[in-house]
């Protein structure tokens, strides 16, 4: 899909300007994306008041050639090393001060591009750089969407298809090949959690069997055309002992407060507390122990973060996660998390896979 990459660069120049800064050093690699549609790795865009430079080397000098958007230009360089390069383009731009991504921009690199200065000055600007990415375009959530609509579908044939007995790491690499065979790749390695492993919020797939009668964690999400999406469902298999219906409801529960308090200009730490403040009236408080929620774009996690720290303000057009848990050792745990877009009356889920308590058993 074709985006107004000269429409962007305008924006992060306005903010650049509103911050006196000459100029703007991106590094991240889904940054240097948006902003000028190069997908090489490896690589810096300078964007100055009038032109945007792409430093690459030689491996990706083709690439940059056929890829960039117009008013980006390739700077390939030959034996220099990034620093050296980008210190020339700052010399011949007469670049005073620029802004660079703290983030993103390892200390190492920083120190080596500082060496090559002569009284030129780099300030920390990573949230200018970062922000216009959180309000998402049209066809971003077009391409976010239907991520979506395909990781609900991988879900669902792997609930099918799964039995008592398999392995979380088989179960996982199993999820991560539907995304293959269906024209993407995972976003991040899927995750599978059986029976009290669940209670880990970022398990690792292990040789642990999935029990007739116990839980399931899936946290799976693809990408499609750059674009990711990210979903977890909580499964039980036999039945629904008490403890598990219980915990389930108030997951539930939560993540539908939270998700009926979104509205644009609502800041994120308050849809973080509507989830938080009912699971510590339930007593499951001190078992929820992360944010409520996450960005979901270019990357898998990205601006806006939902958690009690926030000051992030909603705005229609951002795409996040919901995804409220209950982790109990020795136990197991409950997430249950959406990507949603926020909207001029609150959200919609861009993940609508079932999440009733009926629709969690497992029928084997």
């Amino acid at each position: 899909m074709d985006f107004d990459r000269a429409a962007r660069l305008a924006k992060v120049r306005l903010r650049m300007a509103s911050a006196s800064l000459d100029a703007l050093l991106i590094s991240e690699r889904e940054n240097v994306y948006y902003f000028s549609g190069f997908t090489g790795g490896e690589s810096l865009l300078l964007v100055t008041g009038e032109r945007a430079f792409l430093v690459t080397d030689f491996r990706y000098r083709q690439q940059a050639e056929e890829e960039l958007a117009a008013g980006c230009e390739p700077r390939p360089r030959s034996s220099a090393s990034a620093a050296a390069a980008v210190a020339a383009l700052v010399r011949a731009e007469k670049i005073r001060r620029f802004g660079f991504e703290e983030e993103n921009l390892s200390r190492a690199a920083h120190g080596r591009l500082e060496a090559k200065l002569s009284g030129e000055k780099m300030i920390a600007a990573g949230i200018l750089i970062s922000g216009p990415r959180m309000v998402k375009e049209p066809g971003e959530i077009d391409l976010i969407r239907s991520a979506g609509e395909r990781t609900v579908r991988i879900l669902s044939r792997f609930r099918e298809a799964i039995r008592p007995g398999i392995t979380e790491d088989a179960s996982a690499r199993r999820l991560a090949a539907a995304f293959y065979r269906a024209g993407g790749e995972p976003a991040f390695d899927p995750i599978v959690a059986a029976g009290s492993h669940s209670s880990h919020p970022h398990a690792v797939p292990s040789a642990r069997r999935l029990e007739r009668k116990g839980i399931c964690l899936l946290d799976l999400g693809g990408r499609w055309n750059y674009y990711n999406c990210d979903l977890t469902r909580t499964l039980v298999g036999g039945g629904y002992p008490r403890r598990f219906k219980t915990v389930y409801r108030a997951v539930l529960s939560a993540q539908r407060r939270a998700i009926r308090a979104v509205r644009p200009g609502r800041r994120a730490s308050e849809i973080d507390s509507r989830a938080r403040d009912y699971l510590d009236e339930r007593g499951l408080g001190e078992y929820f122990g992360h944010g409520l929620g996450h960005g979901v774009g270019l990357s898998v996690h990205e601006r806006p973060a939902l958690n009690r720290r926030s000051e992030e303000i909603l705005q229609v057009g951002m795409v996040f996660t919901v995804e409220p848990g209950v982790y109990i050792p020795g136990w197991g745990g409950v997430r249950i998390e959406d990507t949603v877009l926020v909207t001029e009356d609150g959200c919609r889920a861009l993940t609508p896979a079932p999440k009733s308590l009926e629709s969690c058993r497992l029928e084997w």
